[in-house]
């Protein structure tokens, strides 16, 4: 009886701190870039996937973003061409630079400590749950010392939403 209330006690705690890092990857920014670097570092596309805008958002946003003048059929065409294109058009883009930064981080021994993402400058949006932003963070003792990634939060999480960058000098500058 005794070892089955350590066991249950030991696969609670488990499930818990298993579940925090999970549920805390899109919660804010710093969280985000955490998991995107983590995810370089590792080489795990599986977990960077994981990061990406949601497919069912990625084609309400797309929808939205059609022209007001668009009649119905051609925008059900278009949507329908873009839902079928996502995985070898969307989701491959996102892959190769993903593969882009492994390759890289593995060429150049890039140092990732410390990360502090801050927000660079906020893009416009048209939808008011949809908020893009550039975030960055500066490298210390690394050739590729800036790190550009463009995020979105949506309905207040996070999400990987465009591209990434490791650059040598800084590309970027915050907005007024």
């Amino acid at each position: 009886m005794k070892s089955r209330k350590i066991i249950l006690t030991i696969s609670l705690i488990a499930l818990f701190l298993l579940q925090s890092p999970i549920h805390a990857q899109s919660k804010s920014r710093e969280a985000l870039g955490e998991a995107l670097v983590e995810s370089i570092k590792s080489k795990d596309l599986e977990s960077f996937k994981s990061l990406l805008i949601p497919k069912d958002v990625a084609v309400k946003l797309f929808e939205a973003n059609l022209s007001e003048n668009t009649d119905a059929q051609a925008k059900d065409s278009l949507v329908n061409q873009y839902v079928a294109s996502y995985e070898s058009t969307v989701v491959a883009r996102y892959e190769k630079n993903f593969w882009d930064l492994v390759n890289l981080n593995e060429a150049h021994s890039i140092n990732w400590a410390p990360l502090n993402f801050e927000v660079l400058y906020k893009y416009e949006s048209k939808e008011e749950d949809y908020l893009p932003f550039l975030i960055y963070t500066k490298l210390n003792n690394s050739d590729y010392n800036h790190f550009y990634v463009s995020s979105v939060r949506y309905k207040g999480k996070w999400f990987l939403e465009n591209k990434m960058e490791l650059t040598k000098g800084a590309k970027y500058a915050p907005r007024d």
